[in-house]
C-alpha cells in the first residue's frame, strides 16, 4: 500500500462514518418529528384544527432539514477518522502516521511504512455501522404508522374545521367582493355634481354593505354563511334596483356627466347580477314582456275573445283576473275574455281605464282636480272636488304602495327583525302581488 492509498482508505472509512452519523441524526430527528405530528393530530379530535395534517408535514420537514444541518455541522474531519479507525486495533499508528504525513526523517518514515502495513494486513478489522440500532428504526415506523392512522381517521371536530374553513375561505371572498363595490360607491358619492340627497342614497348603500362585510367576518358556521348571503342578495337586488332609477333620473334630468351616469348604470347592473336577478336594459325597464302588444297572451278560460277585441273595450291584456272585458284596469286586467265580456286571469295589457291610486293621508296632493282651498287643509281632511269630495292625501299608485311595504319588510328581513322561519313566509306574501 503506497501513501496515496493510505490516505484515500481513511478518505473511503471517513465518508462512511458522516453517512452513518447523517442516518443517526435523521432517525432521532424523524422520531420527534414523528411525535410532534402525533401531537397535532390527536389534538384534531379535540379542537377543530384544520391544518392538523398540513403542520404534521411541517414538523416532519423541520426534522429533516434540523438533522442534514447538524450532520453537516458535525462531519467527522481526517484525524477524527484515523482515530477511529484505530480504536479496531491499530493502537494510534494510523492517526500518528497521518499527522506525520508530509514530515521526514528515518524514524518518521519507519513508523508511516509499520502502520500502512498493518493497515493492509488487518483492513478487515475496520467495521463501521451505517445504520443505527434495529430499535430506533423499528420506533420511528412505529411512530409514523400511527401519525398517518390518526391522519386518516375520521371524526366530527375534523369535519367541523374542514366547514370553518370553507367558511372562512367563502367570507374572505365575499368580503373582498364587497370592499370593491364599497371603493366604487365611494368614488360615485364623492361626485360634486351629486346632491346631498343622492350623496345620502349612496353613503346609506355603503353602510349596508359594511354591515353584510360584518356579518361574513363574524360568520362560523355554514347557516350563518347562508343568512348572511340572503341578506346581501337582497341588498345588491334592492341598491341595483336603486342605482338604475338614480341613473335613469340622473340621464333625464341632465344635471351630471354621461361618465358618472353610465358608471352607475354599469355598478347597477352587476349588483344585480349578482343577486341573481334579470339585468335591468339601458332604459332602465326591467320588464321583459310587451305591454300591450295587441295580442293577449293568457291560456286561463279564455273563449273566443283571446285577443281582447270584443265590443265591450276588454284592451288588449293577457289573462285577465276576473275582470269583465269592458271594466279592463290595471295594465289590462280584462283581456282574455270571451265574447260576452266575462274572463279570468292576470294580464300585461293596457287599456284607457283609470289607474287604481292610494291615497297617503296628511299629505297636501298635487292633483289639478282639486278645487279647494290648499291654505287651511289643516281644518279639514277632504276638499270638494269637481265630482264630490276628494281626500287630501299624495296621489300614488297602488304598485308603489305595494313596492313600499316590500321593500321595508325586506329591510327588516336582512336586518334580523323577525322572528326565525318567517322571513320566507313575508317573501312568498309579497311575491302574490308580483
Amino acid at each position: 500500500m503506497e501513501q496515496s492509498d493510505f490516505v484515500k482508505e481513511i478518505q473511503s472509512c471517513r465518508r462512511r462514518l458522516n453517512l452513518a452519523g447523517l442516518l443517526k441524526y435523521l432517525v432521532s430527528a424523524l422520531g420527534i418529528g414523528a411525535v410532534v405530528g402525533i401531537g397535532f393530530q390527536a389534538a384534531s379530535f379535540v379542537i377543530p384544527v384544520y391544518y392538523a395534517g398540513m403542520y404534521a408535514v411541517l414538523a416532519l420537514v423541520l426534522a429533516l432539514l434540523t438533522a442534514l444541518t447538524v450532520a453537516y455541522v458535525k462531519r467527522t474531519n481526517m484525524e477524527q477518522t484515523a482515530l477511529v479507525m484505530d480504536s479496531f486495533g491499530f493502537d494510534e499508528r494510523i492517526v500518528t502516521a497521518y499527522e506525520n504525513l508530509e514530515k521526514g526523517g528515518p524514524l518518521v518514515g519507519l513508523q508511516r511504512t509499520d502502520a500502512i502495513q498493518q493497515l493492509r494486513e488487518h483492513r478487515d478489522r475496520i467495521r463501521i455501522a451505517l445504520l443505527p440500532p434495529w430499535k430506533k428504526i423499528g420506533s420511528l415506523m412505529g411512530l409514523l404508522v400511527v401519525l398517518l392512522v390518526l391522519a386518516l381517521v375520521p371524526s366530527k371536530m375534523k369535519d367541523q374545521a374542514k366547514e370553518m374553513h370553507s367558511v372562512k375561505e367563502e367570507a374572505k371572498e365575499k368580503t373582498d367582493e364587497i370592499e370593491e363595490l364599497v371603493e366604487a360607491l365611494e368614488q360615485l358619492e364623492q361626485e360634486e355634481e351629486l346632491t346631498p340627497e343622492q350623496q345620502a342614497v349612496l353613503q346609506e348603500m355603503i353602510e349596508s354593505l359594511q354591515a353584510s362585510q360584518s356579518e361574513y367576518q363574524q360568520a362560523s358556521s355554514n347557516e350563518m354563511m347562508q343568512a348572511a348571503t340572503e341578506k346581501l342578495n337582497y341588498r345588491y337586488e334592492n341598491m341595483g334596483s336603486q342605482l338604475a332609477s338614480l341613473a335613469q333620473s340622473l340621464q333625464n334630468g341632465a344635471t351630471v356627466s354621461s361618465v358618472t351616469a353610465e358608471s352607475m348604470q354599469a355598478l347597477s347592473n352587476k349588483m344585480q347580477e349578482m343577486s341573481g336577478t334579470q339585468l335591468a336594459n339601458a332604459n332602465g325597464n326591467t320588464r321583459q314582456s310587451d305591454m300591450g302588444s295587441g295580442d293577449g297572451q293568457g291560456s286561463q278560460n279564455g273563449q273566443s275573445g283571446n285577443n281582447g277585441q270584443n265590443d265591450n273595450n276588454g284592451s288588449n291584456g293577457g289573462s285577465g283576473q276576473n275582470g269583465s272585458g269592458g271594466q279592463s284596469g290595471d295594465n289590462g286586467n280584462g283581456g282574455n275574455g270571451g265574447s260576452d265580456g266575462s274572463g279570468n286571469g292576470r294580464g300585461t295589457g293596457t287599456s284607457d281605464t283609470p289607474h287604481d291610486y292610494v291615497s297617503i293621508p296628511n299629505d297636501i296632493a298635487d292633483n289639478g282636480n282639486l278645487t279647494g282651498n290648499a291654505v287651511d287643509h289643516e281644518a279639514s281632511e277632504y276638499f270638494h272636488a269637481q265630482n264630490g269630495l276628494s281626500w287630501e292625501g299624495t296621489h300614488m299608485s297602488y304598485e308603489a304602495v305595494i313596492g313600499s311595504y316590500e321593500q321595508n319588510a325586506y329591510e327588516g328581513i336582512a336586518a334580523g327583525k323577525y322572528p326565525s322561519g318567517m322571513e320566507e313566509i313575508i317573501k312568498e306574501y309579497f311575491s302574490n302581488f308580483n
